[in-house]
């Protein structure tokens, strides 16, 4: 079995078809003699250099909430298990795995949270945001928005650990997945009040480069929702969004999907060249 975090997955395609098709079923067979649980089990009871596979089985078998249910109040988040699996000598694979784990549970539903803080990683994602690694990387920021994605549970543990500083600079990280994932994190931190705008002030002009570069349409969509998100809750950056030239910016990104709009057939043969 492939890494889900790595994205290297070999499937029988028929087999995937007919599992999809009775997917509520084989759920419910899976929750009812207790896999999850059984392979969570398994973790304690294998050398490191095999965990790869079980860990890559059960961040699968997440992203299905009845599993996930059944896992995270089964000790997925134990905090020593999440320090095992995020740190030497974990494969790097398994730490992607997990880190996808958290994103996945985190913007799956608000009520896993209190999980996530109780598995006490925040300083491991605060590493993580500077890792060698651009998957490390980007997993990261994808895990942190979505950690802000239903409220803002987590916003003063983020600023009190230094995350969002090193958030807004991963919005200019050579990697562009990273930069998508950054701007897409730094949005919902300034989402659901102000509380994080002073931190995020400094994002601005960032944004406003993300905007004007050669970027791709869903990074430059969520560098917009940024900017907006930095208003929506007080007039406290105003200024600093307009001295910055980002309204310019925002007004030449409209132009230039007008302009394809208007065009598509033209756009259509420009994607072929």
């Amino acid at each position: 079995m492939g890494s889900p975090g790595g994205k290297v997955c070999v499937e029988d395609i028929e087999m995937m078809k007919t599992i999809q098709a009775s997917m509520k079923k084989y759920i419910q067979i899976l929750e009812e003699v207790e896999v999850p649980m059984i392979i969570l089990h398994c973790l304690d009871h294998i050398e490191v250099k095999d965990i790869a596979r079980p860990v890559a089985f059960i961040a699968k078998l997440s992203t299905q909430q009845p599993l996930a249910v059944q896992l995270v109040r089964k000790g997925l988040l134990d905090p020593n298990r999440a320090k095992m699996l995020l740190n030497s000598p974990c494969p790097r694979e398994v730490t992607m795995d997990f880190l996808m784990i958290v994103s996945d549970l985190a913007r799956m539903d608000k009520a896993f949270y209190k999980y996530i803080d109780a598995a006490n990683i925040l300083e491991d994602l605060r590493h993580f945001l500077s890792h060698e690694d651009p998957n490390v990387r980007s997993k990261t920021c994808s895990a942190i928005g979505n950690m802000c994605r239903h409220s803002s549970y987590f916003y003063n543990s983020l600023a009190k650990r230094h995350i969002i500083s090193s958030l807004v600079d991963r919005c200019v990280d050579p990697d562009k997945r990273t930069r998508k994932f950054a701007c897409f994190a730094v949005g919902n931190a300034a989402y659901h009040n102000d509380s994080l705008y002073d931190e995020l002030r400094r994002v601005i002009p960032q944004l406003k480069n993300v905007l004007i570069a050669e970027e791709e349409h869903k990074t430059k969509a969520n560098a917009a929702g940024a900017l907006s998100n930095l208003v929506r809750n007080s007039n406290r950056l105003c200024e600093d969004i307009v001295s910055s030239g980002a309204m310019q910016a925002l007004l030449k990104v409209v132009a230039d999907c007008s302009t394809v709009a208007l065009n598509p057939r033209r756009d259509a043969i420009n994607s072929r060249l």
